[in-house]
């Protein structure tokens, strides 16, 4: 199974390796498909500085709150666009 590698540097710099896709970002939340499961960082005034460089390595930079993986391994554009047409 691919592992993540989480670096977080002062609450101010986060990278995360071997992300697989960005679902949603705005300054306040960033959610990611990774092969662990969905990973929801918040915090304020976040922005993606650099994605998908080396290894699906995202870097966010901003004032990181917290970081939260859910056990949902699907992607969360999936689930909504497959609700529309239900």
């Amino acid at each position: 199974m691919e592992q993540n590698k989480l670096t977080l540097i002062g609450r101010r710099k986060l990278t995360i390796e071997n992300v697989n896709e960005i679902i949603s970002y705005n300054d306040e939340l960033i959610e990611l498909f990774t092969p662990l499961g969905n990973l929801r960082i918040k915090g304020e005034s976040l922005l993606i500085d650099e994605a998908f460089s080396v290894n699906g390595t995202v870097e966010i930079k901003g004032y990181v709150r917290s970081v939260i993986y859910s056990e949902n391994k699907e992607k969360l554009a999936d689930n909504i666009i497959s609700r529309l047409f239900r």
